[in-house]
């Protein structure tokens, strides 16, 4: 079924002075082959620390601000416009270092990996949120996020 979901719209979780999900597409909804989300990141917060997925590949649209990334190692900066591939497997992060907000477009492929985005975006401060992500193939790497 065809629909559209307007600017502003769709179930958004999260921290407004950190990092915001806005769910677009449920994997569960097309067949687990995809999800879209869209990262709302405010100025100077990181979206996630040190990680990387098994089950899936990430690709990303900037569409608003820069967004500064470090994958397998090296860091990178992307611009409006710039579409970043973060293969599963490889142990990455993105952050705003800006003062103005970024927007990021994600498409996440097979889906699934958004679910465990729900969770981080409705756990309290105080969760252990490994043992919660590891069901979705999820590691995270705290000490070497800096």
């Amino acid at each position: 079924m065809a629909q559209i979901i307007r600017a502003g719209e769709g179930e958004i979780l999260g921290a407004a002075a950190g990092c915001r999900d806005r769910f677009l597409v449920n994997s569960k909804d097309w067949g687990g082959r995809l999800a879209v989300v869209e990262h709302l990141l405010a100025p100077h917060s990181i979206a996630a620390p040190l990680h990387r997925h098994t089950l899936e590949d990430e690709y990303s649209l900037i569409i608003e601000g820069t967004v500064w990334y470090q994958a397998a190692g090296q860091e990178y900066v992307a611009d409006v416009g710039d579409f970043v591939f973060k293969p599963r497997g490889e142990w990455h992060t993105f952050w705003n270092a800006a003062s103005s907000p970024a927007r990021v477009l994600e498409l996440i492929c097979p889906g699934g990996l958004e679910e465990a985005f729900r969770i981080i975006g409705t756990a309290g401060p105080d969760v252990d949120l490994g043992p919660l992500v590891e069901p979705f193939g999820c590691e995270g790497d705290f000490a070497a996020t800096e």
